[in-house]
């Protein structure tokens, strides 16, 4: 069967189909993803978001003209964007010890702003969604990685980036409301 006749079974709703595009391209797209990513579990989340892809192209599908290069370029641009989130997530935590660097060095009145800040910091998280706020927590005060917080909480590590990520806008959102944060510090 050609990748055309499979692509056409997939859209019409087959699900031997979608096993056997995986079947036929995991590999493949593993390699160049765990090439771009240097990491196995990365790569493994990386292609099956490009599986995911696939899958909501639907009818558009019929558009693509070779299958394979265009699973190959939806994973790479899949593996950038994880690149990307992960260069702006430490970009942030850098900010926020270079911060907290400046309190410590700061006159007498530094215990009584920290105190100020860490009990704003507290409610802001404490109003963040469940899962949100249990990553931000398990990172950011207990310091594990992206792999352990999603086994703790069963979590991939994609998942783990996006409440993360979405969990330190919203914080910083609120922080700098209160004037307590900078553009660059959150």
């Amino acid at each position: 069967m050609t990748a055309r006749e499979i692509v056409e079974r997939l859209i019409a709703g087959d699900r031997l189909a979608a096993a056997a595009l995986v079947a036929t391209y995991e590999a493949p797209l593993l390699r160049s993803a765990r090439a771009l990513l240097g990491d196995g579990a990365l790569a493994q989340d990386a292609v099956q978001e490009t599986f995911l892809r696939l899958l909501r192209e639907g009818e558009r599908l019929r558009q693509v003209e070779a299958l394979f290069p265009w699973l190959l370029h939806v994973t790479r641009n899949v593996c950038w964007d994880m690149v990307r989130k992960e260069r702006r997530m430490e970009r942030r935590e850098a900010a926020v010890a270079r911060e907290a660097a400046v309190a410590d060095a700061a006159g007498p009145e530094t215990p009584v702003l920290l105190a100020e800040r860490l009990a704003r910091v507290r409610e802001a998280v404490d109003r963040l969604p469940d899962p949100q706020r249990a990553v931000l927590r398990l990172k950011m005060w207990q310091g594990l990685t992206y792999r352990e917080i999603g086994a703790r909480l069963g979590l991939t590590e994609t998942s783990v980036n996006y409440h993360l990520s979405q969990a330190v806008k919203a914080v910083g959102g609120r922080l700098r409301a209160a004037g307590l944060a900078n553009e660059e510090a959150v």
